[in-house]
């Protein structure tokens, strides 16, 4: 098609709708749209102790590295989390970070998720069992000595014997009341869960406000006051809780739209997530072998990150290197918050790039042995950990607006293919889609939701019709055409 034919067509759009190019959408870029492999997970971020494991582990499942890396550091984060704390600026001492992390891999069935959280998660189940023998012992003394004071007479006893209270690393399903009695005596704990579903239904309930209240609390610390009636008060300092987990795309596609929402749903506990696009990777014909002293070497590095919780949390601080670059990071971030046009949602979702960026910047600190000061080195890995897990949240967050990709990006195509050819309507409708057979389509109601997709994309501008529902091409792909 040549030039004057797309300038032809472009005045002709322009002119039939009144379409000015100032109020046109800018349309969402068609790599973006076909859903390409998002970047690759930024290398030397973590210590060579865990990718000496952990590359040739994915290698071996399949799976795209991304997922045990990520699923690995919220791990580690729930061992150390309630031991530390980030204090980002010295100039405002009231700024402290958890190094919490929230991590979810969004991955449908048959993407390797059990033998992920089996191999990865063994460390703490191992120091769960550790810790149950160790507390059965001391309970059984503790029993023994109880008895031998009751025994006694009043006047003779002295202060009583206290009861042990059992260490404790992981939980899974479990409600509120238990998860602050476990706090209560762990102030850090990872929740891990083979399917996050359950967990984002709770919150979704009306009746589970107060369970959706504590879990932010469990995020960001603070106080937490436990009230019951049928035994005392219960208080929370610092309560940290880091999240690991899956879900699948089709549950959390409902989880997204509803934070998408103004109201509860958009209350920021979504964008608290690090979300991770799990997938697999083409099968090789000979894969790495795990040499079993690198998987020993893994679990050996995971256990001593846990400590027993000291009041209060160690705090960490960046050195003058890292605070200079935190400055500058910081004042890029606060300007980008401040575009009008960024959605809500996702303007709620870079409201928390400052603090995941400290929350990361601690982990990697501690993981790479750095001594209650943070690198420059570790706040670059923590940078660099942000802007990638930025490109998964759009993925994903698109992916859960417009649903499957997969026939938008071949109905796209389609129809920049027709506009370059100058085959393509001047007006668009359902009906005229389902005759061409783009992406197999076969009912009008299909049609009509692929471009209503596109419409949100900003490809089609919807054409006044009272008789059907009708779409222009946005005459902006036109313009990048001729160029």
């Amino acid at each position: 098609m040549d030039k004057k034919s797309l300038t032809d067509d472009l005045k002709r759009l322009r002119a039939s709708q009144d379409f000015f190019p100032e109020e046109l959408p800018e349309p969402t870029p068609l790599e973006e749209l076909t859903g390409e492999e998002p970047a690759p997970f930024p290398g030397g971020v973590l210590p060579e102790v865990l990718e000496a494991f952990l590359k040739p582990f994915s290698e071996q499942l399949g799976i795209r590295y991304d997922v045990p890396a990520m699923t690995a550091l919220g791990l580690a984060s729930g061992l150390l989390a309630g031991r530390y704390k980030v204090r980002p600026d010295p100039r405002n001492p009231t700024w402290g970070e958890g190094i919490n992390l929230w991590v979810a891999i969004i991955a449908p069935t048959g993407n390797k998720k059990t033998p992920v959280l089996k191999a990865l998660a063994e460390p703490l189940y191992e120091l769960e069992q550790a810790f149950h023998e160790e507390f059965e012992a001391k309970r059984r003394i503790w029993e023994l000595e109880r008895e031998a004071w009751k025994a006694k007479k009043p006047e003779e006893r002295g202060p009583e014997p206290k009861e042990p209270k059992p260490w404790q690393v992981v939980v899974e399903d479990t409600t509120k009341e238990a998860l602050v009695r476990a706090l209560q005596v762990n102030r850090g704990l990872v929740a891990v869960f083979d399917e996050l579903t359950s967990l984002f239904a709770t919150w979704q309930m009306v009746n589970r406000v107060a369970d959706r209240a504590f879990w932010l609390k469990a995020y960001s610390g603070g106080y937490h006051r436990e009230d019951r009636m049928s035994r005392e008060t219960t208080l929370l300092r610092e309560p940290a809780l880091a999240v690991v987990g899956f879900v699948q795309p089709g549950p959390f596609r409902q989880i997204v739209l509803k934070a998408l929402e103004e109201g509860e749903g958009a209350d920021g506990l979504l964008q608290r997530f690090i979300l991770v696009q799990g997938g697999l990777t083409p099968w090789p014909e000979e894969r790495p072998m795990i040499e079993s002293q690198v998987y020993h070497a893994y679990q050996v590095f995971m256990k001593g990150l846990w400590r027993e919780p000291q009041a209060p949390p160690v705090a960490l601080t960046f050195d003058p290197e890292a605070q200079k670059l935190w400055y500058e990071w910081e004042d890029e971030v606060e300007r980008e918050i401040r575009n009008e046009d960024l959605p809500e949602a996702w303007r709620g979702y870079l409201g928390k790039r400052l603090g995941l960026t400290a929350r990361l910047a601690g982990v990697l600190s501690v993981l790479w042995g750095e001594k209650g000061v943070i690198s420059e080195d570790s706040l670059l890995r923590a940078i660099s950990l942000v802007e990638w897990a930025e490109t998964h949240a759009k993925r994903v967050w698109r992916r859960a607006r417009i649903g499957d990709v997969s026939t938008l990006t071949r109905v796209a195509s389609k129809l920049l293919e027709r506009a370059r050819q100058g085959s393509l309507p001047k007006e668009i409708t359902a009906r005229w889609l389902v005759r061409q057979g783009f992406a197999g389509l076969e009912t009008s109601r299909e049609a009509s939701k692929v471009l209503s997709a596109l419409e949100r994309e900003g490809w089609l501008l919807r054409v006044p019709n009272p008789r059907t529902a009708t779409w222009a091409l946005n005459p902006r792909l036109l313009t990048k055409a001729q160029a």
